[in-house]
Formats: C-alpha cells, sequence, structure tokens
C-alpha cells in the first residue's frame, strides 16, 4: 500500500468535521505560497518603480537645468553675433593687424559685458581658417606661442555646424596654470558656402557643471553622471567606477533604443539605471543606485509575510476546529439567506426556535434586513439631498471679479459723463444678477441663457472697447427647452478669455453657438476662431471629461468656471451627457457637449 493511498483511505474515514479541518489546513497551503511569493514580488516592482518615478523626476530636472543653462549661456553673446564690428573681424585677413585691433575695440566690450554676468567662464576664444586669435578673460592670459593648427579638439570642432559640448579638459593655451573647463563650442557659418568658417569657444570652469551634477536624492548611494554614449565619457562630483559603467554599457547594448531606464547587476549588486537626453547634444544625464536598500527591505517583508501567515493558520485551525460542528448545519439557511442579500433580494430566513445563540443571531438577521431596507431608502434620500445641495452651491458661486471689474468700468464711463453707456450696463449687470440669483431650481429656458450671454458680451464690449462678433444658430422651437442656468456662458467666458485678444478683428475671432435638436436630447456646441488653447491646458480638460469631474488636479483650483459648469451637469444629468472639447492654433476651439430631454422637478441624476 502505497503512501497516497493510504493518506487518502484514513481521510475517508474522518467525520466531516476532521475533513474539513484537513481540506482547511491542505488548501492554506496554497495560498500561503501565493501571498508569500507575490508579496515579495509586488513589494520589489512597487519599490523600483517608486524609486524609478522619483529618479526620472530629479534626471529630467537635471537634464532641463543643464540645458536652459547653455541656451542662456549661449542666448547672451548674441549680441555679439549680430554687431557688425565682429563680422567685420571674421573677413579681416589675419595679416592685417590694425585693422583686427580697430574691429576688436569696438566688440569687446560686448564680450565683457557677458562674461561679467557669467563668472563661472574662464574665457572665450575666437579661432577661425585664417589662424586669427582672439581670447578674452578676466582671469588668465593667452600664451602668444601655442599654435592651435596642432589641437585636435578644436580644430576637429570645425566639421561641426551646431554647438557642441565637450568633455572636460585642461587647457594648454593660458599661462602659468592649467585650469580644466568645458568648451562650448559656436560654430559661425560662412552665409554663402554654408560652411563653418570659425569658431566661438566658451570655457567654463569644469566645477559649474559638476556642481549642477550634485545629487540631493534620499538614497545617498545613488550618483548623478554626466555621459558620453560614443566615447564613455563620465562627470560626476564623485569618482565613477569603471567597471560599474563598463557593465552598463553592455546592459545598454541589449536594452530597447526607446527605453529609459534598465536593471544591471555589476560585481554582486544589482543596479538601477534612468537616463535622459541633454537636449542638443550627445550627452546623457545618468543616474544610478544599487537595489540593496529595496532587496533588503523585501526579503525582511517577505519573512514577516510567512511568519505571519503561518500564525494566522494555526490561530484559525485552533478557533474553527472546537466550534466547526456545532456552525454547519444551522448556518446553512443562513448562508443561503446572506447569499440572496448579496444580490439585492430581502429573503427572511426561517427560523423554529430562537431561544439559543443561533436561534437569536438568525432572529437578529431578519431584524437587520428591515433595519437595511429602511436605510436604504434613507440613505438614497440623502444622497438625493446632497446631490441638490451641491448643485446648488455650485449655482450660487459667481466670480466676483466679473462684478468688480464691472463696477470700475461703469465708474469710469461715469466720470467721463457717458450716461448712455452708464445706463446700458447697469441695466445689463441688473438682468445678469436678477437672473443668477432667482429662485427657478436651477433651470432656465435657453432663450433666458442666450440672453444672459447677450448682456454678458455687452458688459464685455464696454470694458474692452471692441466688440465680439457672435452668432447664434438655434431653431425658434427650441428657445423654450429648459437647460441647466449657466450651462452655456461659462464657454463663452472661457473662449474670450483664452482666443480672443483685442488686437484681432471681428473677422479673425468669431463665436458660435449651434444648438441642434436629436433623438433623445439636444447638441450644444460652442466654437471659436480664435488662437485656441494650450496643448497643457487642452490634456487637463480632457482629463477632467474622463475622470468625470473627479480630478484632484490643482489647476482646477484657480480655473473654478469651466470645473464647476462640467460638475453641475454630472450632477444634473450623469452619465447620460456627452462632452467632446477640441483645439488647435489653426483652427481655435469647440466645446461639444450632448444633453438629454429632462423634467427641471426631477431634480439631479
Amino acid at each position: 500500500m502505497t503512501l497516497l493511498t493510504y493518506l487518502k483511505r484514513s481521510i475517508q474515514r474522518l467525520s466531516l468535521k476532521y475533513k474539513l479541518f484537513v481540506l482547511l489546513a491542505l488548501i492554506s497551503i496554497i495560498p500561503i505560497s501565493l501571498v508569500s511569493y507575490s508579496s515579495e514580488y509586488f513589494m520589489f516592482r512597487s519599490g523600483t518603480e517608486y524609486s524609478a518615478s522619483i529618479s526620472t523626476q530629479y534626471v529630467e530636472f537635471v537634464s532641463k537645468e543643464l540645458s536652459d543653462y547653455l541656451q542662456n549661456l549661449n542666448e547672451s553673446f548674441d549680441s555679439l553675433f549680430i554687431n557688425a564690428s565682429f563680422h567685420h573681424f571674421i573677413n579681416i585677413p589675419a595679416d592685417q593687424l590694425n585693422e583686427q585691433a580697430n574691429e576688436l575695440m569696438h566688440f569687446r566690450p560686448l564680450v565683457r559685458n557677458s562674461m561679467q554676468f557669467h563668472p563661472e567662464v574662464l574665457g572665450v576664444l575666437y579661432i577661425d581658417l585664417a589662424q586669427k586669435v582672439y581670447f578674452d578673460s578676466y582671469q588668465k592670459q593667452l600664451n602668444p606661442d601655442y599654435s592651435f593648427g596642432a589641437e585636435h579638439l578644436y580644430q576637429s570642432a570645425f566639421a561641426s555646424k551646431k554647438p557642441v559640448l565637450t568633455a572636460p579638459h585642461l587647457l594648454p593655451y593660458i599661462l602659468y596654470s592649467k585650469a580644466k573647463v568645458f568648451s562650448f563650442i559656436r560654430p559661425i557659418l560662412d552665409t554663402d558656402t554654408g560652411e563653418t568658417e570659425a569658431l566661438f569657444i566658451i570655457e567654463i570652469h569644469e566645477e559649474k557643471i559638476k556642481s549642477m551634477l550634485s545629487s540631493n536624492q534620499k538614497d545617498e548611494q545613488g550618483q548623478v553622471i554626466l555621459y558620453h554614449e560614443q566615447d564613455g565619457t563620465t562627470v560626476s562630483e564623485s569618482p565613477v567606477a569603471a567597471d560599474l559603467m563598463q557593465d552598463f554599457r553592455k546592459a545598454r547594448v541589449k536594452a530597447p533604443l526607446s527605453s529609459k531606464q534598465l536593471l544591471f547587476t555589476s560585481g554582486k549588486h544589482e543596479y538601477q539605471a534612468i537616463y535622459a537626453e541633454l537636449p542638443g547634444s550627445e550627452w546623457k544625464v545618468l543616474w544610478t543606485a544599487p537595489l540593496s536598500s529595496i532587496n533588503k527591505g523585501v526579503r525582511q517583508t517577505y519573512q514577516l509575510t510567512l511568519l505571519i501567515a503561518a500564525l494566522s493558520l494555526v490561530t484559525a485551525l485552533i478557533i474553527a476546529f472546537p466550534v466547526m460542528n456545532g456552525i454547519l448545519r444551522p448556518l446553512y439557511r443562513l448562508k443561503k439567506g446572506m447569499q440572496s442579500l448579496g444580490r439585492g433580494v430581502y429573503l427572511p430566513v426561517a427560523v423554529k426556535h430562537n431561544y439559543d445563540e443561533i436561534g437569536f443571531l438568525i432572529h437578529s438577521y431578519n431584524q437587520m434586513l428591515d433595519k437595511l431596507q429602511f436605510m436604504e431608502r434613507e440613505v438614497y434620500q440623502a444622497n438625493m439631498k446632497e446631490k441638490e445641495r451641491e448643485l446648488l452651491q455650485l449655482q450660487a458661486q459667481i466670480n466676483p471679479h466679473f462684478l468688480f471689474n464691472t463696477l470700475e468700468t461703469i465708474e469710469s464711463y461715469a466720470v467721463r459723463n457717458n450716461g448712455e453707456a452708464v445706463g446700458e450696463m447697469v441695466q445689463s449687470v441688473s438682468r445678469m444678477m436678477r437672473y443668477t440669483i432667482r429662485s427657478d431650481d436651477g433651470w432656465a429656458t435657453l432663450k433666458e441663457e442666450m440672453a444672459y450671454i447677450s448682456n454678458f458680451l455687452t458688459i464685455h464690449y464696454y470694458r474692452n472697447g471692441k466688440d465680439v462678433h457672435a452668432r447664434f444658430e438655434i431653431a425658434p422651437e427650441l428657445l423654450g427647452f429648459p437647460v441647466m442656468k449657466l450651462s452655456i456662458q461659462p464657454y463663452i467666458e472661457n473662449a474670450i478669455k483664452y482666443g480672443w485678444s483685442p488686437n484681432m478683428s471681428t473677422d479673425e475671432f468669431q463665436l458660435t453657438v449651434k444648438v441642434v435638436a436629436q433623438a433623445d436630447g439636444l447638441l450644444i456646441e460652442i466654437s471659436d476662431t480664435g488662437t485656441g488653447i494650450s496643448a497643457d491646458v487642452l490634456s487637463k480638460l480632457r482629463q477632467l471629461i474622463q475622470e468625470n469631474g473627479m480630478t484632484t488636479d490643482a489647476y482646477f483650483r484657480k480655473h473654478t468656471g469651466i470645473f464647476n459648469t462640467y460638475r453641475r451637469f454630472i450632477l444634473v444629468y450623469g452619465d447620460q451627457v456627452k462632452f467632446h472639447v477640441e483645439s488647435s492654433p489653426e483652427s481655435g476651439t469647440t466645446f461639444k457637449f450632448r444633453i438629454p430631454f429632462k423634467d427641471p422637478n426631477r431634480g439631479p441624476a
């Protein structure tokens, strides 16, 4: 008789209580194993993803800071490159020293003025194919005997047509000291041939670039490295291990070209690397750190999970064994009743005796069903009241700046004794305020909403001195349709705010409100031919629509108009309202939303 057969027969002889006990013990082994493995896997994954997320932000920040610095440094000398004396100096032959000196006196103040705002610049060097050399520095002096024709670094730069940041190197052409610098080489092109005829070189102290690579990450073992992938040059505040970079390059070759992060092994340790391109150059900003701290935490958590799981299993078995037999039969009917409750069916459980604990439990369960039904009705009514309260709050929010600015405009016209303008503005504001605060449960006809928009455009005309060409394409039979009050005006205000400019003519900016009846509701479209919405704002609006108004983006704390309107649509119409927004610099902005036919007396959705 095999061991498996013996165990099978032994289990068959056991009572149901003991069978359940053995089955529970056997089944628990698998979840414990899965929990242990999954906890280790997901904790390591979440730890590396979190580390990668933080490091990616930091690497991109360093890359942008370096790029912005080089761009700012480059632009600080732009005044020199448009100077007529400097261009004349480029074309003077090398043997005409007097003419060179005369032109030099004219453009040298521009060089010095730019250098004084950049103390990290050791000096600037000009060399060209005609063998002319000009060096300027507050700190160093040029060695007049040095031959630039033999300097490979600078001569090879004549083949480039775009700015280049070199690796750190010594300056062999200065006297008394050999400072180490990064050379930012800006080629000067011949406008006729398009070839590089001269180089303007900004010599930057090595420590300036290294200081911008300083790591402020919490992981003190991490390191920020400026890495040149083609020649393997590395720059960092602290020394970079050669074997570490060698292992990184091997892993980089195997990784996809689009990948910006990878895990690799060097020595006995596993490392995480995050890198980003330095725009306009062949350099990369690399962050690398060992994963020892994450692995240590994962191992400790794995061991703790195993211990807790084992203790929980033992405790559960000890508690379940003595009470299992007495609970199984009486609770079966209760289980069926609870299953029905889970499906939303309130089915009371029949009980003959309610004197013992199980009977009392079933009796209490039946009482709970009655209370649940009562509470369900109360919760539903409370949710309805809460939605109505939020809707009224959102409707009551008006922009005080609009009112204050309008009053200031009225005051300015009053000072100029323009009574007609003052009267028309006061009437418009009065009609708008009366429309806003009237007691109508937040509903108005489409005609009244259009009248409110007309008053708004009147105020806009007097405030800016220019009219906005607005066209309303609405069939007369739709003007009596009930809509949510102040549902269209915020999009009109948004279109003028982001798309209109006082410099635009009436033909350049046109505003159109179009309402079309459909089978189950209205399609409302607000479009303009203005400058359009920026890509980042457009992305935020689409995210707001995708998240059904539940966004936590800080942008909508300052720009509440569209956010409040969208929230009111969700509260009133629920998922029956459909939104779409398009915008581009060439064609302006279009908001479309479809609302269903709705009875105003039914309240929020």
